[in-house]
């Protein structure tokens, strides 16, 4: 995700950072992922021209440029200003947010061992190139002198939160510390990184190591779209005649939905929520353990009680004690209602005869059949008005009445897989240009399950 550059630094450097030797000073490389974004809308990014051989090499260098433009703002002469040194800051590392951008990507959405083999090693090195940032001394003394400036008065509005928000996050990141603590919040911070990098990459081995292959008998209830997708995912894994459940929630979600057969649901059910904890080489009970010890610790030297308390700082909570009051307040209501529901689920089972107490993976089987009872409505029903590019084009219509936008097909813009689709996005009313939409609603081997966004080029007004 490319965010604006210094804050896209700052906002990274809070959850990891640590002082690594970078060789990349010396590393040249014409990788064209370092390249300007050009082309048509302003610039995009290369995908067609990203290779996994390349992002080592290409954050090394990236990173080795950005730390050069940070020493020439930390070593600057002139006396400390907002142009030079705020301004100039969030004008840095825009390379390496190019760079970030695709690679970031390709850790999402194209994983493969190859590219996991690059994370692993680069994420500490990553980590270890913000805390150059966050924890420069020479740099900090010259925010802090802006901040503490009189002629801040005469900055904009924007101008002055900019510049508080630099210097706040910096204090929460360690800038203040003395050398020994952020000597070790350096070492957590790098630690973290690897950490969090293995967590992510167990659970993707995870949805993609573990899938249930069922025969043509286990298929009782299943509606014939999600046999068919079941049957194409068997077959692409060389189970030709066979029947794929994924560990993914697209996969497992309609699953339980409609499975007739109530021991397959127990297992598919337990496979998806054991996902990191299944006790074998990608268990993740260690790792969490890890990541809490660390976040704990690095707390305590930064100044806080707790990981939840440094984390709530700058949020409109403020404290561990108010979010716990709002949860809970919702918590009752919350479990009132599970359980009218799961009454209404027992008594058709009930009805049925089945026998048994509703659990976890019994939840949307008979979610399905109290709607059924209740409202006449039937899913499979509904399902041929809920079709993708029927609830994409109702996406564009709800964003053209709410926000006046309009949606039209791109033209020559790369993409990073063939399942990609892009659309500019303009102003309805004077079709003004307003960005670029890419479309990636398929599950894939390599692709981490569930639904998100980012952005690859943030709005801004500073350039």
């Amino acid at each position: 995700m490319q965010k604006r550059p210094l804050l896209g630094m700052l906002a990274c450097a809070l959850l990891a950072a640590s002082p690594s030797v970078l060789r990349s000073a010396d590393i040249m490389t014409q990788s064209p992922i370092l390249e300007p974004w050009t082309g048509p809308y302003g610039g995009v990014p290369a995908f067609d021209k990203a290779k996994v051989s390349d992002f080592k090499a290409s954050l090394e260098t990236a990173m080795a440029e950005g730390l050069a433009e940070i020493d020439a703002i930390a070593s600057n002469k002139e006396a400390p200003s907002f142009e030079n040194t705020i301004a100039a800051l969030e004008n840095a590392g825009r390379k390496f947010a190019r760079v970030r951008t695709i690679y970031d990507i390709w850790n999402g959405s194209l994983s493969t061992p190859e590219s996991q083999a690059v994370e692993a090693e680069m994420a500490p090195r990553i980590a270890g190139y913000y805390d150059k940032i966050t924890q420069n001394a020479a740099l900090f003394a010259r925010i802090e002198a802006v901040y503490n400036s009189p002629e801040k008065a005469k900055l904009t509005a924007e101008q002055q939160r900019l510049t508080w928000l630099v210097t706040t996050n910096l204090i929460r990141a360690g800038a203040k510390l003395d050398t020994a603590s952020k000597a070790r919040v350096g070492e957590i911070n790098q630690s973290l990184a690897s950490l969090f990098t293995q967590f992510s990459n167990n659970v993707l081995a995870d949805e993609s190591g573990y899938v249930h292959y069922l025969k043509e008998a286990d298929l009782a209830g299943l509606p014939e779209s999600l046999r068919a997708g079941a049957a194409a995912a068997a077959e692409q894994r060389g189970h030709k005649g066979e029947y794929a459940i994924l560990n993914t929630r697209s996969s497992m979600e309609p699953f339980l939905s409609y499975s007739e057969r109530r021991e397959l649901r127990e297992k598919v059910w337990r496979t998806y929520y054991s996902r990191g904890d299944n006790g074998d080489a990608k268990d993740n009970n260690k790792i969490i353990s890890q990541i809490l010890k660390l976040r704990a610790e690095r707390a305590k030297i930064l100044g806080y009680a707790t990981h939840a308390h440094w984390r709530l700082a700058d949020t409109m909570a403020k404290d561990p004690a108010r979010t716990l009051e709002l949860m809970e307040a919702v918590w009752k209501p919350a479990v009132a209602r599970v359980r009218e529901e799961v009454a209404d689920m027992q008594a058709i089972a009930d009805k049925e005869g089945a026998k048994l107490t509703i659990e976890p993976w019994d939840y949307r089987f008979y979610a399905e059949k109290v709607r059924k009872a209740r409202f006449d409505l039937d899913a499979n029903e509904v399902k041929p008005y809920l079709q993708l590019e029927n609830l994409r084009e109702a996406m564009f219509w709800v964003a053209g009445e709410l926000f006046q936008l309009e949606f039209v097909p791109a033209k020559d813009v790369p993409v990073f897989h063939p399942d990609v689709r892009v659309w500019q996005v303009r102003n309805k009313t004077t079709h003004q240009h307003v960005g670029l939409w890419y479309f990636d609603p398929y599950a894939r081997p390599g692709k981490r399950s569930g639904a998100w966004m980012s952005a690859y080029r943030e709005q801004e007004r500073f350039l």
